[in-house]
């Protein structure tokens, strides 16, 4: 299950990552590096930082945002749990069940635990 600390919290789950302008060209310089886009940190990267463009997009128009950018948070999103699934174990177990905002959610908390991982 999740807690405050996890997917139901995106401040909580994108506190300490970097800026957007920082993230983009880390992600840039590794899509050009062979076999790296296919690495677990590569698309959990990536899809937090779609998830993320969406959040703000969100913030700045003041309504839930639409359109390309979130199908494209949310490919990213299911990417990453296509991933998880073949790679760590996650059960597909309830994924005819799922939408878009279920992927970016277990984006948010995939990152989270990333994150602290990495200051450990």
């Amino acid at each position: 299950m999740t807690n405050a600390h996890s997917a139901g919290d995106p401040e909580a789950a994108y506190m300490g990552a970097p800026a957007l302008d920082v993230e983009l060209p880390w992600l840039q310089r590794f899509t050009r590096t062979p076999g790296f886009e296919a690495s677990r940190e590569f698309l959990l990267r990536k899809a937090a930082f779609l998830d993320r463009l969406t959040l703000q997009q969100t913030e700045s128009h003041g309504s839930e945002a639409t359109g390309p950018l979130v199908r494209t948070a949310e490919m990213a999103a299911f990417g990453l749990v296509e991933h998880d699934t073949e790679h760590r174990g996650l059960s597909p177990k309830g994924a005819d069940l799922a939408a878009g905002e279920d992927y970016r959610a277990y984006v948010r908390e995939a990152y989270r635990a990333w994150s602290v991982a990495q200051n450990h």
